[in-house]
């Protein structure tokens, strides 16, 4: 099972594929992780039959350099933030839903 995290999720794009996973039951195939940018370390969110425990830190690249997956919905500053950096770690698997990866 993939270890997949998502930052971004609260927004509208976030929250139509969150919902549209729930119904696709894709939450059964993955190992969720939630990040955010400003509520790290509150509780994450239930989708499908998942508890997560908290929320991760959106900034905290080892965390997410421990995983297969990042799926980031978060807006085109922090993913050209974070895609920087991401690259100088060599990290793979950042799947971003901003204009900014999308026109790349």
């Amino acid at each position: 099972m993939k270890n997949v995290g998502f930052i971004g999720w609260r927004g509208m794009v976030g929250s139509v594929l969150m919902q549209r996973m729930v119904e696709e039951r894709d939450f059964d195939a993955i190992r969720p992780v939630f990040f955010s940018t400003s509520q790290f370390g509150q509780a994450a969110p239930t989708f499908g039959d998942t508890s997560t425990g908290t929320l991760q830190d959106a900034f905290d690249l080892d965390a997410l350099k421990a995983l297969d997956i990042i799926v980031t919905c978060q807006g085109g500053d922090y993913t050209n933030e974070i895609l920087s950096k991401a690259a100088r770690k060599r990290m793979a698997g950042l799947l971003g839903l901003t204009r900014l990866l999308r026109c790349a």
